[in-house]
């Protein structure tokens, strides 16, 4: 008798769990690691502190890991923006005692620590230019290829200087040069 076979119970149950595993695999949450983000804006040259670091969770492998972040920051960073060992350095140029460190558009190829000279153009074509020394505290990021300005980097001056500097700067009175 043909028709008292018996059913076919493990072909059933393996589908079964063929079903079940295919659906939690689908459905299961995508693993996650905690990464550093910037609570605050932070600005180039900023030693990194841990209230200005807000953990949030995101999928494994999205962003290069960064366990504990800490150091200089070498370029500005939003709020909300995540932090990643590239703009970070554990190395801080002291900026000497008694000089101030400001935003500025620098050189292509300028390095961490490397001494420039900082000419002041004058408000009239008579005025006579002003050089001032300086040194390079963090170069700048390299920014976007279709930004019509590079990202600024930090350069530290003498305090006697530091507002005359930073004046120019702001009205982009300002040239920066390397030596050898």
């Amino acid at each position: 008798m043909y028709w008292f076979r018996r059913p076919p119970y493990l072909r059933w149950a393996a589908a079964a769990v063929l079903v079940i595993t295919a659906t939690w695999l689908d459905v299961r949450p995508e693993p996650t690691v905690l990464q550093p983000f910037a609570a605050v804006d932070l600005g180039a040259g900023a030693a990194l502190e841990d209230t200005m670091v807000e953990w949030r969770s995101v999928p494994v492998g999205l962003l290069p890991a960064l366990e504990n972040p800490q150091g200089i920051v070498l370029r500005p960073v939003a709020a909300g923006e995540p932090l990643l060992p590239s703009i970070l350095s554990t190395e801080r140029i002291a900026v000497p005692e008694g000089w101030w460190s400001m935003e500025a558009q620098l050189p292509a190829g300028v390095v961490q620590g490397q001494s420039v000279q900082i000419i002041l153009l004058g408000k009239a074509v008579d005025d006579a230019p002003q050089s001032v020394p300086g040194i390079i505290v963090a170069p700048a990021e390299a920014g976007d290829p279709l930004a019509i300005e590079s990202p600024p980097g930090l350069v530290a001056v003498p305090a006697e200087w530091a507002t005359i500097v930073a004046a120019a700067v702001a009205e982009a009175r300002v040239a920066i040069i390397l030596g050898s």
